[in-house]
Protein backbone atom coordinates (compact mmCIF):
# COMPACT_ATOMS: atom_id res chain seq x y z
CA UNK A 1 0.00 0.00 0.00
CA UNK A 2 1.31 3.44 -0.83
CA UNK A 3 1.20 6.41 1.54
CA UNK A 4 -2.02 7.84 0.08
CA UNK A 5 -3.80 4.50 0.33
CA UNK A 6 -2.67 4.07 3.94
CA UNK A 7 -3.95 7.54 4.79
CA UNK A 8 -7.38 6.83 3.35
CA UNK A 9 -7.49 3.34 4.92
CA UNK A 10 -6.78 4.86 8.33
CA UNK A 11 -9.44 7.55 7.80
CA UNK A 12 -12.14 4.97 7.14
CA UNK A 13 -10.99 2.56 9.84
CA UNK A 14 -11.32 5.39 12.36
CA UNK A 15 -14.97 5.60 11.25
CA UNK A 16 -15.47 1.89 11.95
CA UNK A 17 -14.95 0.52 8.42
CA UNK A 18 -12.82 -2.54 7.68
CA UNK A 19 -10.70 -2.48 4.53
CA UNK A 20 -10.37 -5.66 2.48
CA UNK A 21 -7.16 -5.67 0.48
CA UNK A 22 -6.93 -9.42 -0.15
CA UNK A 23 -9.31 -12.11 -1.32
CA UNK A 24 -10.66 -10.53 -4.49
CA UNK A 25 -11.88 -13.14 -6.96
CA UNK A 26 -9.36 -14.51 -9.44
CA UNK A 27 -11.40 -13.18 -12.35
CA UNK A 28 -14.11 -10.64 -13.03
CA UNK A 29 -15.49 -12.00 -16.30
CA UNK A 30 -17.22 -9.59 -18.67
CA UNK A 31 -19.31 -10.38 -21.73
CA UNK A 32 -18.90 -7.36 -24.02
CA UNK A 33 -20.84 -6.86 -27.26
CA UNK A 34 -20.13 -3.83 -29.44
CA UNK A 35 -18.27 -2.21 -26.57
CA UNK A 36 -21.17 -2.59 -24.13
CA UNK A 37 -21.00 -4.83 -21.06
CA UNK A 38 -23.86 -7.30 -21.44
CA UNK A 39 -23.16 -9.55 -18.47
CA UNK A 40 -20.59 -10.25 -15.78
CA UNK A 41 -19.62 -12.83 -13.20
CA UNK A 42 -16.90 -13.35 -10.63
CA UNK A 43 -14.88 -16.56 -10.72
CA UNK A 44 -12.65 -18.01 -8.00
CA UNK A 45 -10.39 -20.97 -8.85
CA UNK A 46 -9.70 -23.58 -6.15
CA UNK A 47 -8.05 -26.96 -5.86
CA UNK A 48 -10.32 -29.89 -4.93
CA UNK A 49 -9.52 -29.42 -1.24
CA UNK A 50 -9.30 -25.62 -1.31
CA UNK A 51 -11.67 -23.46 0.70
CA UNK A 52 -12.68 -19.84 0.43
CA UNK A 53 -10.86 -17.58 2.89
CA UNK A 54 -12.85 -15.21 5.07
CA UNK A 55 -12.16 -12.35 2.64
CA UNK A 56 -13.21 -14.48 -0.35
CA UNK A 57 -16.44 -15.37 1.42
CA UNK A 58 -17.08 -11.67 1.99
CA UNK A 59 -16.49 -10.90 -1.71
CA UNK A 60 -18.86 -13.73 -2.63
CA UNK A 61 -21.56 -12.30 -0.36
CA UNK A 62 -21.07 -8.80 -1.79
CA UNK A 63 -21.31 -10.11 -5.35
CA UNK A 64 -24.42 -12.17 -4.69
CA UNK A 65 -26.15 -9.30 -2.87
CA UNK A 66 -25.38 -7.11 -5.90
CA UNK A 67 -26.88 -9.74 -8.20
CA UNK A 68 -23.53 -10.75 -9.68
CA UNK A 69 -22.99 -14.51 -10.06
CA UNK A 70 -20.00 -15.82 -8.10
CA UNK A 71 -18.66 -19.14 -9.30
CA UNK A 72 -16.07 -21.34 -7.63
CA UNK A 73 -14.29 -23.45 -10.26
CA UNK A 74 -12.55 -26.52 -8.86
CA UNK A 75 -9.53 -27.66 -10.88
CA UNK A 76 -7.08 -30.49 -10.22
Amino acid sequence: MNTRELEIKKKYEEQGWRALKNGAPDFVMLKVVDGVIQDMKMVEVKSPHGRLSYEQQVYKEIALKAGIPYIVEVVE
